[in-house]
């Protein structure tokens, strides 16, 4: 897993990340090896976290101190959509956004074997949010004094 992990920042994550104006600095992990079952949920098959085969990644920060959130519509799509195609060709399981509620603020990624090679890729990058266009009020009409020179 930790080559793996190695490979896909370094080949994949840090050119797609210096196309945001500054390179890779450090990855924001939001967890990674603990034993415990899937979901945390009490006598749960164990989690691949529990194996060391896995971990969760929230975002990244950049050498200019900026953060880019994997799961952040705001971020921009094509990178987003690039990290997850990496990550997707790399990994057995890739979970975010759409696959569970558990994944909805950052990214799994894990080795997991599974019967006939199969492999899990649910991530939906999402669109970044549309702002309403919505009519603004007039403005109000400047007062006048009694001369008729604006207050």
């Amino acid at each position: 897993m930790a080559e793996a992990l190695a490979h896909f920042m370094r080949d994949d994550v840090a050119p797609a990340v210096t196309e945001l104006g500054a390179p890779l600095a450090s990855v924001i992990n939001y967890d990674s090896f603990e034993c415990r079952g899937r979901n945390r949920v009490a006598g749960a098959k164990l989690s691949e976290h529990g194996k060391a085969n896995a971990i969760d990644v929230r975002g990244f920060r950049l050498g200019n101190g900026s953060v880019v959130e994997l799961t952040s519509p705001i971020v921009p799509k094509d990178f987003r959509e690039r990290v997850r195609a990496a990550a997707c060709s790399r990994f057995t399981t890739v979970l975010g956004p759409g696959s569970d509620g558990y994944h909805a603020s950052h990214v799994h990624f894990d080795l997991a074997e599974r019967k006939g090679g199969y492999r899990m890729c649910q991530w939906d990058v999402r669109e970044p949010p549309v702002l309403a266009d919505v009519p603004l009020p007039l403005p109000r009409p400047v007062a006048q004094a009694n001369d008729g020179k604006p207050k």
